[in-house]
C-alpha cells in the first residue's frame, strides 16, 4: 500500500530547493533558511523518501514474479540492469531525503529552542 503523500512530492521538493540558503562554501545553510521553507523541504523530502521506498518494494515484488521469465530470456538483461540502476538511484533519493528532512527538522527545533 502506498503511504499517504502530499501531491507530487518530487516536484514539490525540486521547486522548494532553490529557496534553501547556501553558505559561502556552496553547501546548504539551514540556519539561514526561513522556517517555512525548512518545513516545506522537510515534508517534501520525507514524502520523497516514502515514495522511493514504496516504489522499490513494488519493483522488487515485480522482479520476483519476472525472475522465471528473465531466466529463459523472456525479459532482456538490459531491462533488469536498468531497473537495478533505477533502484540504486531511488535508494539514494530515499537516503538523501532522510538526511535533508533531519537537517531541516533539527534546525527548526534549534530555532524553536532559541525563541
Amino acid at each position: 500500500m502506498l503511504p499517504t503523500l502530499r501531491h507530487r512530492p518530487i516536484h514539490g521538493l525540486l521547486h522548494t530547493l532553490p529557496a534553501l540558503a547556501l553558505g559561502l562554501d556552496g553547501r546548504p545553510d539551514y540556519s539561514l533558511t526561513h522556517p517555512a521553507v525548512l518545513r516545506d523541504l522537510a515534508e517534501h523530502a520525507e514524502d520523497c523518501m516514502r515514495l522511493a521506498q514504496a516504489g522499490m518494494r513494488g519493483i522488487g515484488a515485480l522482479l520476483v514474479h519476472a525472475a522465471p521469465e528473465a531466466d529463459v530470456g523472456g525479459v532482456p538483461g538490459e531491462v533488469i540492469e536498468s531497473l537495478g540502476h533505477l533502484l540504486a538511484e531511488l535508494g539514494e533519493l530515499a537516503a538523501e531525503g532522510m538526511v535533508m528532512a533531519a537537517a531541516c527538522r533539527a534546525q527548526l527545533a534549534a530555532g524553536d529552542a532559541g525563541a
